[in-house]
């Protein structure tokens, strides 16, 4: 079978008020679309394409001809005008891809790259480490979920771009780069070794309710990741582990194929594991083999909003077929399936050209998979994060007001209000946030003051909070 490919960029949606670049450090980010439109000197459209084939032509010659282009894009304008035909479709998940682009892709997808492994969101004032891989070079200098990076080897990120940062970050294999990061309104200084990463599994055994129970979270559905998935249940079977946790938060795909071969090490022979429908109706079932199975007692599947096409695959399937809970959002919702073709300039076309169907025959396309239990969680997406050009006092009105208020509230500061009107309450709880963090105390609501404000509210998110999707598992788990 084919590796059909699931566009990950697609999968950042509802959830973030302003739109925050997220990017895995060394791995280029993937973007898709363009303007304008496909026609290139002496390009013959197919056959199929009738009478108005020579219009085509003819357009393209003219703007090859005559068009003046002061659009100052680094592409050429014929590499433009493929990614316009391409995105004429109106198909979010196709798109042509430069030889660079595709090779990116690839890299993105299995998870495999040169850097320090950490993924981090754009504000402002700098870069927030949302997650730091296992065993990466991050990980191993300290770094933590929620930091606040500052500085590069010295310089500040503040106005920074996610690729500009990314590009300041990385480097060669075995350098080392210095970070300056807040951690709950303290500075620190952090040095890493850059090197080879693997982002794509991450594995442990935890503690929970006084039972030993597998968890593994999968970043990206990537070639031969179940070889990797394999290890580790064989770890858990040795263990006698009868309880698993499996984590597709965040998870926007990958290979459909790595996904069916990940369903086959649980998924008893002989059982639908999927199917395809091509655009003529045509349906294909994919099944389980005879090869060996790994088998719990209970299986809980975490999801959010941003859990995808592959992701879905597998939650769908392990939900229908063993019973699995998904604890968490309602997930995306991509019910469709991609192929590419390298075309004769080395670049490639991806095409959605097929509908995948859950077990039960099922599409999910637009609609996700609803969970069995949700879960409220809290996280930097849900706040504002608005570029702050002044500072503000008691009796202004503004939307960075009603910012401070959000993350005041949050960290349990006594704020009658998050409106946007900076009210005398508000004044008091901003002094009292000042005077726990050492700041000047003075109810001004200073630049200083909003980034100790996003240290303290980060760290807080990712470090004090208790996990909400594990607290409801140890529900379960007794």
């Amino acid at each position: 079978m084919d590796d059909f490919q699931f566009e990950q960029e697609q999968k950042k949606k509802r959830k973030l008020k302003k739109g925050p670049a997220y990017i895995l450090l060394c791995v280029f980010c993937l973007v898709v679309g363009g303007v304008g439109g496909y026609f290139i000197r002496g390009f013959q459209l197919p056959g199929y394409m009738g009478s108005d084939s020579n219009v085509y032509n003819e357009i393209a010659q003219i703007i090859e001809s005559d068009f003046l282009d002061t659009s100052e894009s680094q592409e050429s304008l014929q590499q433009r005008m493929l990614r316009g035909m391409v995105a004429a479709l109106g198909d979010p998940y196709s798109s042509y891809l430069s030889v660079e682009e595709s090779q990116e892709l690839a890299t993105t997808i299995n998870g495999a790259f040169d850097g320090i492994g950490v993924t981090f969101t754009m504000v402002e004032d700098g870069a927030i480490v949302l997650d730091v891989y296992q065993d990466t070079p991050a990980q191993k200098a300290g770094l933590l979920n929620g930091d606040v990076i500052t500085h590069v080897e010295g310089t500040s990120v503040a106005g920074y771009t996610a690729d500009k940062v990314k590009e300041v970050i990385q480097g060669e294999s075995q350098s080392q780069v210095t970070l300056r990061i807040l951690r709950d309104g303290k500075s620190r200084e952090i040095t890493a070794t850059r090197g080879s990463v693997d982002t794509s599994v991450a594995f442990s055994i935890q503690k929970i309710n006084q039972q030993n129970v597998g968890y593994l979270r999968i970043v990206t559905f990537g070639e031969n990741i179940h070889e990797v998935i394999e290890k580790h249940l064989q770890t858990m079977k040795e263990q006698n582990i009868q309880n698993i946790i499996i984590d597709l938060r965040g998870n926007g795909g990958g290979y459909l194929n790595a996904a069916q071969q990940i369903l086959d090490l649980f998924v008893p022979q002989g059982q639908v594991l999927f199917s395809l429908q091509d655009k003529d109706g045509n349906t294909q079932e994919y099944k389980a083999t005879n090869r060996e199975k790994y088998t719990f007692e209970h299986g809980y599947i975490l999801v959010d909003n941003q859990t995808a096409s592959a992701s879905e695959v597998l939650s769908a399937s392990l939900k229908d077929n063993l019973g699995y809970q998904l604890v968490g959002e309602t997930t995306y919702g991509k019910g469709v399936a991609q192929t590419q073709v390298t075309l004769s300039n080395s670049s490639v076309l991806k095409y959605t050209d097929e509908k995948w169907l859950t077990p039960h025959g099922t599409w999910i396309n637009g609609t996700g998979l609803e969970p069995d239990y949700t879960i409220e969680d809290t996280d930097i997406g849900d706040f504002h994060m608005g570029e702050m050009k002044e500072s503000y006092q008691y009796d202004q009105v503004d939307d960075n007001i009603q910012y401070m208020q959000e993350m005041l509230k949050e960290l349990g500061y006594q704020v009658d209000r998050v409106d946007g009107y900076f009210s005398q309450q508000t004044t008091q709880a901003l002094e009292t946030f000042e005077k726990d963090y050492g700041l000047t105390v003075d109810g001004i609501y200073s630049k200083d003051d909003r980034l100790i404000l996003l240290s303290a509210l980060t760290y807080h998110l990712y470090q004090e909070k208790e996990d909400a999707y594990i607290q409801k598992i140890t529900e379960f788990i007794q």
